[in-house]
């Protein structure tokens, strides 16, 4: 339990989880952003928070929070917008490809939604916030603000499932079937990674940041390359491959803070390429004007990688390299 909240890197989780998991796509009204981030930051960021506290309370590493993430995923997109169940969510059709009849749901949209959750909404601000802070695998919360934070985060919870109930899902209400099943994925996911033991450390070779950082980009940004079962099965393939790898050479000794910094550096790019690529969320928004927030989300992708990059290099200047929590 820290003695005194650390405000600055709570304030960095809470802004760079909606922004990576929703802003940094681009194609938003500019008068629309600050809402939305202040919308968004309870919960997106309040996960991110609560996540990243539970794991550094209890003396876990990385695999429970990414473990906590998946499940966060699967609530968000099962239990909270409920978007995975509806069929007619906004003007986004999300039971297709690779429909699964009686639960009706998309396993591509399933594995989209939730990998997207764990890169975007928790891992990478967690990591960005960890690297500005001169304390970073300490806790940051008091018991009291852990309390406030877990009470905004319920509230926006709320008002994010009935909102989005009334406009964006058209009044849809998942099947209990769904609901439960939904739950039990969540309760299971956060059992495995609050029973997750430390591995034992080995010697093995690992590739340099700069690779790391070149698989994290090119896995979040092409694994699932089309929306058809074929493009599930590479995404599906991508994904076990990469936590299988990344769980072996994270185990080394000779794994430190600079390759995970990298692997989340890596998946941070895909925002400065990805906004000119994808449709705007707001139909309204013109053609300058949405080339003109595509750049600037682009831009902010970018000096996010730089700045935080040279922080690092910063803050482990003349410091031994030490191996990361794995």
């Amino acid at each position: 339990m820290a003695s005194t909240t650390r405000w600055a890197p709570v304030a960095i989780i809470l802004v760079a989880a909606p922004w990576f998991a929703e802003m940094s796509w681009g194609g938003y009204p500019f008068t629309d952003i600050l809402v939305i981030l202040l919308f968004l930051a309870p919960m997106y960021g309040g996960a991110a928070l609560l996540i990243r506290e539970v794991a550094r309370r209890t003396g876990r590493g990385w695999p429970t929070i990414l473990l906590l993430a998946a499940a966060f995923g699967v609530f968000q997109a099962g239990l909270v917008d409920q978007s995975l169940f509806n069929p007619a969510y906004d003007r986004f059709d999300f039971q297709h490809p690779v429909h699964v009849d009686g639960i009706d749901v998309s396993l591509y949209y399933l594995l989209a939604f939730v990998a997207g959750h764990v890169v975007a909404s928790i891992a990478a601000p967690i990591m960005v916030a960890e690297t500005w802070s001169r304390r970073g695998s300490e806790p940051w919360l008091t018991r009291r603000t852990t309390w406030l934070f877990a009470g905004l985060y319920a509230l926006a919870t709320l008002v994010n499932h009935l909102g989005v109930k009334a406009e964006a899902g058209d009044g849809f209400q998942a099947r209990p079937l769904q609901s439960l099943t939904a739950l039990v994925v969540v309760l299971a996911l956060v059992l495995v990674a609050m029973r997750w033991r430390r591995r034992p450390a080995t010697d093995r070779r690992v590739p340099p940041p700069a690779a790391l950082a070149t698989l994290g980009f090119l896995a979040y940004l092409l694994y699932l390359p089309g929306e058809n079962a074929a493009a599930l099965v590479v995404g599906a393939v991508v994904v076990a491959t990469v936590v299988a790898a990344v769980g072996t050479w994270s185990r080394s000794s000779r794994w430190t803070g600079r390759h995970s910094l990298a692997l989340a550096l890596g998946t941070i790019l895909v925002g400065v390429v990805m906004p000119f690529w994808t449709d705007p969320y707001d139909n309204s928004v013109g053609a300058g004007a949405e080339r003109l927030a595509d750049v600037v989300a682009a831009s902010i992708c970018l000096a996010i990688v730089v700045t935080t990059a040279l922080r690092h290099r910063t803050l482990t200047a003349g410091v031994p390299t030490s191996r990361a929590s794995a």
